[in-house]
């Protein structure tokens, strides 16, 4: 019979959620059934962050043998490594007797770190292991992970947020002669939002054409990665991932309105900042697809997801407002609007995920909740793990700040 019946790491969160500069705490639970000699119960949390994927080299190619290359990066942030229970002599044993302990533990993060990330490609990842260091016998191990939130306040990038009002005009040719065109005025009240916002976007469109109808507009929020490897020699890998879509089908008349309404789901932050190997940011694609053998008329306006919603956000019709009605204008930002001078003087805090929150003056909106992002991971093993590691085979997804927006009547 084992004698180990629990070993495991429990934070003083449920959600394990946390913004960078705060103090992380919790307890190691140790239940065993007879008494146990170790060496000392190791704690070591990490922040680093990974990238690694594997190319064929098709300039080392050779006759019936294929070249794979490995490419590979790695920084770190943080490491933090003590013993809970270690006794004055660095080499002396200690006894644990049986039954149920609790060891609390507790550190503080740095600010300049980036908020967590997962990837196939990459990640930023922020775990917890604990090492109970057995004398003559295999050490038993224990890990966990936890998200951290590196701030993105909109309000500080009130530039990059500002409302977009573009055209997109393609004209159509057959055998030489001019078929007419197609002519889409597209509005987005602003570039700037935070998970829980929905985008909309409304597009006036003109078709002047004879025989070639719009069968379908759509608009995608796509997430553009980059992945920065040094080892075996420098080398770049773009991604990019569709976070949300929506198709706006119907029958198109010869001029319309087309509104979509896109809800942004739990993401990182843009940039991920103080990360030094992967680049994220995001973009808004609309694209029009058409009738025939034409290309699809396709335009992309970058977009910035915060973790702080501006102070006053552009007003905009809510996706009840699109269900309710057919034909909808609202007003386009100026630079003007966004004048930093008219701000308020006082700072949105942001609210810890365990922070009781009253509604701010300035946003008329309940505390976000912390929800697992859409793209998690298998698991959290790393290279050094062993396959007996308490809890690095279990799948985990980090957590992201998500606002609940009323809904407008």
């Amino acid at each position: 019979m084992p004698s180990l019946k629990t070993f495991r790491v429990e934070f003083d969160r449920p959600t394990a959620t946390y913004l960078s500069g705060e103090t992380v705490s919790g307890n190691i639970i140790v239940d065993i059934v007879r008494e146990k000699e170790i060496r000392g119960l190791f704690f070591i949390a990490i922040g680093q962050a990974n990238v690694s994927w594997t190319e064929y080299d098709h300039t080392r190619k050779k006759k019936h043998h294929s070249h794979n290359v490995i490419y590979s990066n790695s920084e770190k942030y943080f490491e933090f490594k003590y013993n809970i229970i270690a006794k004055h002599k660095s080499n002396s044993r200690m006894t644990i007797p049986f039954g149920y302990h609790e060891y609390p533990f507790n550190f503080q993060l740095p600010h300049n770190i980036p908020s967590s990330f997962e990837h196939k490609y990459g990640h930023v990842r922020y775990t917890i292991k604990v090492v109970m260091d057995r004398p003559w016998r295999f050490d038993h191990q224990t890990k966990i992970a936890f998200t951290v939130i590196s701030t993105l306040d909109l309000n500080a990038h009130r530039e990059k947020c500002l409302g977009l009002d573009d055209e997109m005009i393609k004209n159509f040719f057959s055998c030489c002669c001019n078929q007419g065109s197609i002519n889409l005025q597209i509005r987005i009240p602003s570039s700037g939002y935070v998970p829980g916002q929905s985008i909309i976007t409304m597009m006036n469109y003109v078709n002047s054409t004879n025989n070639i109808q719009i069968t379908k507009i759509s608009t995608k929020l796509l997430q553009k990665l980059k992945f920065y490897a040094s080892t075996p020699h420098t080398r770049l890998k773009s991604s990019t991932v569709e976070i949300a879509t929506k198709d706006t089908s119907k029958s198109y008349l010869a001029r319309g309105q087309a509104i979509s309404g896109m809800l942004i789901p739990p993401i990182p932050p843009s940039y991920l900042e103080y990360c030094s190997i992967i680049d994220l940011s995001y973009e808004l694609l609309v694209t029009v697809h058409v009738s025939g053998l034409h290309f699809k008329m396709k335009k992309s306006y970058p977009l910035l997801i915060g973790t702080i919603p501006l102070y006053h956000p552009p007003s905009a019709p809510s996706l009840d407002d699109i269900n309710a009605s057919t034909t909808i204008s609202f007003p386009i930002p100026t630079p003007g609007q966004f004048d930093r001078s008219h701000l308020p003087t006082e700072a949105i805090g942001f609210v810890s995920p365990e922070q009781s929150f009253a509604p701010s003056n300035h946003l008329d909106i309940p505390p976000p909740s912390y929800k697992e992002c859409m793209f998690g991971t298998e698991d959290i093993m790393d290279q050094d793990d062993s396959k007996y590691v308490f809890g690095a085979d279990i799948p985990w997804a980090p957590r992201y700040p998500v606002f609940n927006y009323p809904k407008t009547s």
